[in-house]
């Protein structure tokens, strides 16, 4: 069993019932966070005594448990929650509160398990020195007819899911478009298989979902006058969860 997945939220039981509202709030804003760790860890392929493939901190207000493997596979750790330091930061891009957590998490869970401790502070280091970006390459494909070069970004933050259309013109290496063409709230399985590959269909340049249908359409001849001239494909709830604030 390899540890798989890294969660930092409010303690689920206690504030589901107290301020469930706070909790959501909490959990959204760190969302990106535990997906970027989530994704680090996964490329170690770092193998558990195969009780948990999980570790989960938990901030809690009231008494502290020990750590323990709870449901599902999960190494449970809690940690007193500071309200005041979460609400002077939450929505700003001082996550300084949120990684001070995770490294004292992963210290206790440490003492109480094997887990590859230094890999996840380094993990922490590398994404403070990347100015803690969540943010990748999903898709680069070359359509050498078309002297086009199709780059689907993605980025990932505290407030929302964004991804990115960038073409370039293979002979001239000159940028034509680079905008954004989804956009969804937080949370992974909101944006999670609506976008899957490029191509290019007459004069369209096409972004297929995970069962590879069209999701979005971008006229081809616009972006040769740098114009990004887009449609979101679906019914308006898909399209209004996929302009999400556009």
């Amino acid at each position: 069993m390899n540890l798989n997945y890294i969660h930092i939220g409010l303690d689920y039981y206690h504030y589901i019932e107290k301020n469930n509202k706070l909790r959501y709030e909490f959990q959204q804003y760190t969302s990106f966070i535990c997906d970027y760790f989530s994704d680090s860890i996964r490329k170690l392929k770092f193998k558990t005594d195969g009780t948990f493939n999980s570790i989960s901190i938990q901030l809690s207000e009231k008494d502290l448990k020990e750590s323990s493997i709870i449901f599902d596979n999960v190494l449970n750790v809690e940690l007193p929650f500071d309200q005041d330091r979460y609400e002077n930061s939450k929505g700003s891009s001082d996550f300084s509160y949120y990684l001070e957590m995770l490294e004292k998490g992963f210290h206790k869970a440490s003492e109480f398990k094997d887990i590859p401790l230094q890999d996840l502070l380094q993990i922490i280091e590398k994404f403070k020195y990347g100015g803690c970006k969540n943010e990748w390459i999903h898709k680069k494909k070359r359509f050498k007819e078309e002297d086009l070069e199709v780059v689907l970004k993605c980025s990932y933050t505290t407030h929302y899911f964004q991804l990115w259309l960038c073409v370039d013109r293979i002979s001239t290496k000159n940028n034509l478009v680079n905008g954004v063409v989804l956009q969804t709230e937080v949370g992974v399985f909101i944006h999670q298989g609506m976008y899957k590959d490029i191509i290019i269909n007459n004069n369209q340049i096409v972004i297929t979902d995970k069962t590879d249908s069209p999701r979005i359409k971008i006229n081809k001849s616009k972006i040769s006058k740098n114009i990004l001239d887009y449609k979101i494909l679906g019914d308006k709830e898909i399209v209004e969860i996929l302009s999400f604030k556009l």
